[in-house]
């Protein structure tokens, strides 16, 4: 037998180096982890938004009706709900951490898909924005 099959083990200062690379790995994803979970709160939060106010706007247009979204900002509650001539048909509750800058304007689409416009600005708790913006004219809803 030589000495070479002997030796098949790690030295302490291999496995100590591999521990501090996995620490400082796991300290940058500490860090990183729920900034990042924010911005996609948001994103997601932004998105849901958007697609709600389309999609009202859409269905007022092949129903031929009118409909409201309200906007609701309450201490640690912030939602908006959705009318439709004068019934709460949906309540859509923020996520935790994203809430509206202002008050927004409550918006009326009516048979045409025309409403007032307005923007809509969304913020997470790292205070990072995203509005949404319903044009007045020419009935486009987009995201800023």
């Amino acid at each position: 037998m030589s000495n070479r099959s002997k030796d098949r083990g790690f030295t302490l200062l291999e496995l100590l180096l591999v521990l501090m690379l996995l620490s400082g790995a796991g300290f940058v994803l500490l860090i990183k982890l729920p900034i990042h979970l924010e911005k996609e709160r948001l994103t997601i939060a932004t998105t849901q938004l958007l697609e709600e106010l389309r999609d009202v706007r859409q269905t007022a247009m092949a129903e031929n009706n009118w409909y409201q979204v309200k906007f609701y900002r309450d201490i640690g509650d912030h939602n908006y709900k959705i009318f439709r001539q004068g019934t709460r048909v949906k309540d859509i509750y923020l996520k935790n951490g994203i809430e509206f800058d202002t008050q927004p304007t409550n918006l009326v689409f009516n048979a045409l898909g025309r409403s007032e416009g307005s923007t809509i600005t969304l913020k997470n708790s790292t205070g990072e924005q995203r509005n949404v913006i319903v044009a007045p004219v020419g009935m486009r809803i987009r995201e800023e």
